[in-house]
C-alpha cells in the first residue's frame, strides 16, 4: 500500500487540513501503516500539485491560515485507480522475534523480562482498540456507516492483539520453564557432594 493511497482514503471520508490529517493518521492508518509527519506532508503536497486535491485557505483570526484539502473527481478517479491494484502480503519486521530467534545466547531471564515488558505494550495497545471501538458504537448511525469499513481494520487490530497475546503468554511460560530448568542444570553441576 503507498502513502497516497492512504492519504486520498482519509481525505475520501472528510476534508482535512495538514495538522488534522496527520491527527487522524496516527489515530487510524497509523495503527498498521508507519509514516513520518514530513512524509504526509510531502505527499499532501504533491497531490495538490498533481490536481487530485482542491485547497481553500481558512482565514483565522487567533491563529496564523490553515489549508483545507478536500478530494476532488480527479482524485476520486486516482483513488479509484489506486484500490484497483491488489494488495502484496505484509512482510514482518519484529526486533524481538529476531533477538528470540538467537535467544540461546541470551540469559533466558533477560528474555522473560523483555517480553513481560511487551506484554504490558501490548495489553494497553488492545485496551486503546477497544476504546475506540466502544467510541464508535456510541456515534450517530450515520457516522457508523459511513467508518464501516474502516472499522473492520480496527478489528483486525483488536483480532491481531489477542492473538499475539495468547502467543506471547504461551512464550513466557515456555521461557520460565526453560530458565527454570537452566537453575536446575547449574544447581547439579555446583553440588558441592560432587566435589569429594
Amino acid at each position: 500500500m503507498s502513502l497516497r493511497l492512504a492519504v486520498l482514503a482519509l481525505l475520501d471520508l472528510k476534508p482535512a487540513s495538514g495538522y488534522s490529517l496527520l491527527r487522524r493518521f496516527q489515530n487510524s492508518i497509523g495503527f498498521f501503516w508507519q509514516t513520518t509527519h514530513q512524509q504526509l506532508y510531502k505527499e499532501l503536497h504533491s497531490l495538490h500539485a498533481e490536481g487530485l486535491l482542491d485547497c481553500e485557505t481558512i482565514v483565522q483570526s487567533t491563529r496564523p491560515d490553515k489549508n483545507v484539502y478536500r478530494l476532488n473527481p480527479a482524485g476520486q478517479i486516482a483513488l479509484t485507480e489506486l484500490l484497483a491494484k491488489p494488495a502484496k502480503l505484509p512482510r514482518i519486521k519484529d526486533d524481538f522475534l529476531v533477538k528470540l530467534f538467537a535467544g540461546r545466547h541470551l540469559p533466558t531471564d533477560s528474555l522473560t523480562q523483555e517480553l513481560s515488558g511487551l506484554i504490558e505494550q501490548h495489553q494497553q495497545l488492545l485496551a486503546t482498540y477497544q476504546q475506540i471501538l466502544v467510541n464508535h458504537g456510541n456515534m450517530p448511525i450515520e457516522h457508523q456507516q459511513q467508518y464501516a469499513y474502516p472499522i473492520q481494520t480496527l478489528k483486525w487490530g483488536i483480532h491481531l492483539e489477542q492473538s499475539w497475546l495468547d502467543w506471547a503468554q504461551q512464550c513466557l511460560q515456555d521461557l520460565q520453564q526453560m530458565s527454570n530448568a537452566d537453575d536446575n542444570m547449574t544447581h547439579q553441576h555446583t553440588d558441592p557432594s560432587e566435589s569429594h
